[in-house]
């Protein structure tokens, strides 16, 4: 087993993540493929009122130690989170994601669908204020023939 430990201070918190990670080879573990099983326990302390809050979670991956280290996974977990965060972000505050209606069938997941198109197509065409640009779009629908051209 092995283990790797970050601690950082912003927002007004101290978040401590510690993962701790086996490596399946040799241990009888039966579920082919998967190389190693990690545990992930993050702290969240508020400096203000000294309240804390504890999450674990658990990882499984198919990559071998050899290949990847518990510092690697940690920080792609965390990756992980912040790229969801941010679209999450995106598709809430430009689109309203949240407090959309839709519900039947395959709608929500066909809208989510064309939200993240857009922000990937507004993104590739070097915009970078993409709330800016959609109430732009929504003002002069012509405004995306303009910077197409």
């Amino acid at each position: 087993m092995y283990s790797h430990k970050t601690v950082e201070k912003g927002h007004g918190r101290i978040e401590t993540r510690e993962i701790s990670v086996i490596d399946t080879y040799n241990t009888g573990f039966s579920i082919p493929g998967i190389q190693q099983v990690a545990r992930v326990v993050r702290t969240r302390k508020v400096i203000k009122t000294g309240k804390e809050n504890f999450e674990t979670i658990y990882l499984i991956t198919n990559l071998p130690h050899k290949t990847v280290d518990a510092q690697t996974l940690l920080s792609w977990n965390r990756g992980y989170w912040l790229i969801e965060n941010e679209l999450h972000y995106r598709k809430d505050m430009v689109f309203g994601e949240d407090r959309s209606t839709i519900r039947a069938e395959h709608g929500p997941a066909n809208m989510s669908s064309l939200r993240n198109f857009a922000i990937g197509l507004l993104l590739s065409s070097g915009i970078t204020n993409i709330k800016r640009c959609v109430e732009n779009l929504r003002h002069d629908p012509q405004f995306f023939l303009q910077m197409a051209a």
